[in-house]
């Protein structure tokens, strides 16, 4: 998740479509009148950007975790009501809405405890804030489903507070695959929003996704992330792929991000509106079967998609869905996904404070203990940022003459 992911190697196509049988099985899950959009009205949106709330991993009793629960919902919900006073019809929230990753990395063997009845809050919750101002709302949290198996998972409330729908991640970065993995991309009918899909997070890496919700009629598609659209660092990068996502498939993106990111993109690939700060909004009006203008020399269209998703070539797509496309044989595999999983949770939690306590060490002078704790972080987390930090200081503290980073 987040920036985690984002240190994972990935090829990234900006332009490419999703393979018939993939869309077609996005299609079959769709309500046949998800593709109809009587709406013709525009609308206000909004994107929410909320400072990190991260439970403490360290807190060990059920009880107490849920009470840090509604904790942070307490503060969550004014965010709802700021929409609604802003006369929004809908709000989304970021992935890992209730701050519960961090403790979930802990504490894997306690997650019946506190999942259920956390969700059910947060449901409820914003369920009831989001119906007095007739609002629809996206949240995002893992969740256990009645088989079992923990999701990745995004819920829609309608304007009544009560669930539409939820949708299951279906590409998970390698350090996230002890989660169930989803297998289809729904589309929700509304009667204000059309057609509404959802992705999260890494799902935007894959341009066949958004493509999939776009085929099944989506007219907007909400995205709660902790990360951006592209295995980059550079911030420009990921806005240029939120916006390639939104243009070549000529639907809106809400982008609600923690911290910063949180975006609001219409289907022409314009920023329409952008949070500033933590606790802020991203508020945009939308027409959603509107902005859909374009076309060539030749041909101009009111909505592209009449073109464009008829000009498409299929039958040539196949290599989108082949299990084991040639180019793996020239990449392989460099880690497991236990071992991913590992270290995943480890960054998470001891491995943040024992990088801490190395760098306390080099402050000191204590050199040579300092070298040891980083040489013992390397090893145990490979390929993290805590490797490749604590291979920067280590080439600082053997540099002539240095006793501590610089």
């Amino acid at each position: 998740m987040g920036k985690a992911w984002s240190r994972v190697s990935v090829v990234i196509g900006f332009v490419a479509m999703a393979s018939q049988g993939a869309a077609q099985q996005a299609a079959d899950a769709t309500p046949p009148d998800a593709r109809a959009a009587p709406v013709v009205k525009s609308l206000r949106i909004a994107a929410a950007q909320p400072k990190r709330r991260s439970i403490d991993w360290h807190i060990t009793d059920p009880g107490a975790v849920l009470e840090r629960v509604d904790q942070s919902l307490a503060e969550l919900e004014p965010m709802i009501h700021k929409a609604g006073a802003a006369g929004c019809a809908a709000i989304a929230f970021p992935e890992d809405t209730l701050g519960l990753l961090n403790w979930e990395a802990a504490h894997h063997d306690r997650l019946k405890d506190v999942l259920p009845t956390a969700v059910g809050r947060m449901l409820d919750r914003f369920g009831r804030a989001a119906a007095a101002h007739r609002m629809y709302l996206v949240a995002c949290n893992d969740a256990i489903e009645a088989d079992g198996s923990l999701y990745n998972t995004a819920f829609l409330l309608g304007r009544d507070g009560k669930e539409i729908g939820r949708y299951h991640k279906v590409n998970l970065p390698i350090q996230e695959q002890n989660r169930a993995r989803g297998d289809r991309f729904p589309v929700f009918p509304t009667p204000e929003l059309g057609g509404v899909g959802m992705l999260i997070c890494y799902d935007m890496v894959f341009p066949e996704a958004t493509r999939c919700l776009a085929l099944a009629g989506a007219d907007v598609v909400f995205i709660p992330t902790l990360g951006g659209a592209a295995v980059t660092d550079d911030p420009e990068l990921d806005r240029a792929a939120f916006r390639t996502r939104a243009v070549e498939n000529f639907v809106y993106l809400v982008v609600a991000q923690r911290s910063g990111g949180s975006l609001i993109i219409s289907p022409q690939g314009k920023v329409l509106a952008e949070a500033k700060g933590t606790d802020a909004l991203a508020i945009a009006e939308i027409t959603p079967n509107g902005g859909r203008e374009g076309g060539d020399s030749a041909n101009h269209q009111r909505d592209m998609r009449a073109r464009l998703f008829r000009e498409r070539s299929p039958t040539a797509f196949g290599l989108l869905v082949d299990p084991r496309p040639p180019v793996l044989a020239k990449v392989p595999e460099a880690t497991t996904p236990a071992q991913a999983i590992r270290v995943f949770a480890g960054i998470l939690t001891v491995g943040e404070e024992q990088f801490r306590q190395a760098s306390a060490l080099a402050r000191e002078g204590k050199t040579d203990e300092a070298i040891r704790a980083f040489e013992r972080l390397i090893r145990e987390y490979p390929d993290s940022w805590i490797d490749r930090e604590a291979r920067l200081r280590l080439a600082r503290l053997r540099a002539p003459g240095s006793s501590r980073p610089r």
